[in-house]
């Protein structure tokens, strides 16, 4: 009888993780899986906007430095015809300091300077992204754009702060996401700055099919 329940229990698990399994390959396949909107501070654009791009980024990735001029650029000429979302995607086996880099930019999004604090870390990138120790850029930034520190610092351990970004990577995860910068736009992958560059090229069809 014991015999029985243990190999009812293992073909019962057996199931689960081949389900688990087909979850995972058709979601990275037809980009699936859970999208959870970004905090208003990392979100620029209507929400109504016909184009939706979502990026996985990294901020010691220095490709994600490039993509950042090329979104702002597309931001000025669609205007509210596009809405850009940013996701953190930090990858820490080769950036050791880009989820320390990505929790002070949401904390310093909370104190209303998302934006700025990106770019300095972008543009100071080679300043901070391989030290051996943690990198006091993090602090200047914020003096700099005389934000408070202490509560700055208080708001990168935070537990929802650490939630957030563990969610945005198990959702990139979950969207086979393995390099960065990767974009979805209206839920087609782009990898790199040149493939969205070449999806840009349908914006302006899809803004006019988008005009009552």
């Amino acid at each position: 009888m014991i015999d029985r329940t243990k190999a009812r229990l293992l073909a019962l698990a057996g199931i689960i993780i081949f389900v688990s399994t087909i979850a995972v390959l058709l979601a990275r396949q037809f980009n699936m899986g859970p999208e959870r909107p970004a905090p208003a501070f990392r979100t620029f654009g209507p929400g109504s906007a016909p184009v939706q791009i979502y990026e996985y980024t990294d901020f010691a990735c220095p490709a994600c430095r490039y993509a950042a001029v090329k979104v702002d650029e597309m931001i000025k000429i669609y205007g509210p015809g596009l809405r850009v979302s940013f996701k953190h995607y930090p990858l820490v086996n080769i950036h050791p300091w880009s989820f320390h880099a990505a929790a002070y930019a949401d904390c310093a999004g909370e104190q209303g300077k998302f934006k700025e604090y990106s770019e300095l870390l972008f543009e100071n990138q080679e300043k901070w992204g391989t030290a051996k120790v943690k990198p006091g850029e993090f602090e200047a930034f914020a003096v700099r754009l005389k934000l408070d520190w202490p509560k700055m610092a208080a708001c990168a351990d935070s537990p929802e702060v650490l939630n957030r970004l563990k969610l945005d990577i198990a959702e990139g995860d979950m969207k086979g996401v393995d390099a960065t910068p990767t974009f979805f736009v209206n839920g087609k992958r782009a990898v790199g700055a040149g493939q969205l560059v070449e999806q840009a090229r349908k914006f302006d069809n899809i803004l006019r099919a988008a005009k009552p």
